[in-house]
């Protein structure tokens, strides 16, 4: 019943999606409808939507940091990111930019973790250059 929200929360269930499969399973139903008609099924590509995303919760200073993960693993920058959320300082105020700077920072955080290999690549690279040495 909480499948809408499992990728997008990488597994967490939040609270209110609990409540509502307990007293309104109908109401989590049809909000897993629209939340999947309004994000998989529109002409704007990922990484639009996740941008757009980030920048309205910067907007109502909510903290827009956990969809900074699916931004950057779609191909947004964090500098695009910033461009985004600066937007929203003129429009929602200082506060807001403020806000929008925690996605900001989660996002050069994950894209720094993606740029390191892991052991298994940097053992392989390691040997290739070896073997290359070795020649």
């Amino acid at each position: 019943m909480y499948g809408y929200c499992a990728s997008d929360i990488r597994g967490k269930t939040p609270a209110g999606a609990r409540m509502l499969a307990r007293y309104v399973p109908g109401a989590l139903v049809g909000y897993g409808q629209l939340r999947r008609a309004t994000t998989h099924e529109t002409s704007l590509p990922k990484p639009v939507r996740e941008l757009l995303i980030i920048a309205v919760q910067a907007a109502l200073k909510k903290d827009p940091s956990g969809h900074a993960r699916s931004a950057v693993d779609a191909g947004v920058s964090p500098k695009k990111m910033h461009d985004a959320c600066a937007l929203v300082r003129w429009l929602a105020g200082m506060p807001a930019y403020q806000v929008g700077m925690l996605a900001v920072a989660a996002a050069e955080t994950h894209a720094a973790s993606r740029k390191r290999p892991s052991r298994r690549r940097a053992s392989r690279a390691r040997a290739t250059a070896r073997a290359r040495t070795a020649r």
